[in-house]
């Protein structure tokens, strides 16, 4: 980002079957005490597949636009343009990547043993990637744990991002991308470098408590695993932000440039797509 700031902003991160969301700000300059400037008579128009499927003003009071009714499949091409009153426009372009599917290899509870812990007992789960052919591909696996108990005739649950450990390969930067910066954790995003159209079994661990049921009887734990199906331009910008993050503290590092797939401006425009499934683990409910 500049210095002088003053530069559109665009955001929007795409799903099939979910709200459209579109953020539209200006950049701000690195001694602004603001995260972003708003943008009043700003317009967005959507496209798919070369068609306008949406045209709206930017709501200038709101960080996010919402936007129901435009829906999206996979494969779909998509570009979002917008301008402010000032006369200044942005675009950004996409695809809806396809859904790659996965299958449970295998779940067991293994002991494993480092410098810092010693050994412990774990929850060593392996997932079967089915890696399309041809195109490379570009993932993230994410892991939430749900608890739902009874509470006075109703059912109320409770989510939380699992924190799980990252060893298998897949997860380390592989040599055309560069080296692993100090383990830093890329949040699970990773590549199909080693296995491009292959079937793939990844191996995470978690920590023993979530293979457990819940005590209170009427509750379930539920271990919901995600695969999301990234675009190249979510890859890059991810990681370039984590390192950019990383590096913050570091007056050694050089500044990192954070990625940007917007014409005229800065932000993101991309598509994702979603395989889930989860384990559950429950006391009668």
């Amino acid at each position: 980002m500049e210095e002088r700031g003053g530069r559109l902003v665009l955001y929007s991160f795409i799903a099939p079957d979910s709200i459209l969301q579109v953020h539209l700000s200006k950049s701000v300059s690195h001694l602004s005490v603001d995260d972003f400037e708003r943008v009043y008579n700003g317009n967005i128009t959507v496209y798919r597949n070369d068609r306008i499927v949406d045209d709206f003003i930017f709501p200038f009071d709101e960080s996010w636009a919402n936007r129901y009714g435009v829906n999206f499949s996979s494969g779909d091409s998509i570009l979002i343009e917008a301008f402010d009153g000032s006369g200044q426009s942005v675009s950004g372009k996409t695809i809806i990547p396809d859904t790659v599917p996965f299958l449970w290899a295998d779940t067991a509870t293994v002991v494993r043993s480092d410098n810092k812990d010693g050994e412990r007992k774990v929850l060593n789960c392996k997932l079967t990637i089915s890696d399309p052919a041809v195109i490379k591909n570009y993932y993230q696996l994410i892991i939430f744990e749900q608890i739902c108990r009874m509470e006075e005739g109703v059912v109320k649950c409770e989510q939380k991002r699992v924190v799980y450990d990252k060893t298998d390969p897949v997860f380390f930067v592989q040599s055309k991308e560069g080296s692993l910066i100090g383990e830093i954790d890329f949040d699970g995003c990773f590549s199909d470098t080693l296995f491009n159209g292959e079937n793939y079994n990844l191996e995470v661990d978690l920590p023993l408590e979530y293979a457990t049921v819940p005590d209170q009887n009427g509750a379930s734990r539920k271990i919901y695993f995600l695969l999301l199906s990234h675009t190249r331009g979510f890859y890059d910008y991810y990681r370039s932000r984590v390192v950019a993050e990383y590096g913050y503290d570091l007056p050694i590092i050089d500044p990192i440039r954070i990625y940007n797939n917007i014409d005229g401006g800065l932000g993101l425009v991309t598509g994702y797509n979603v395989t889930s499934d989860s384990l559950i683990f429950d006391n009668g409910i």
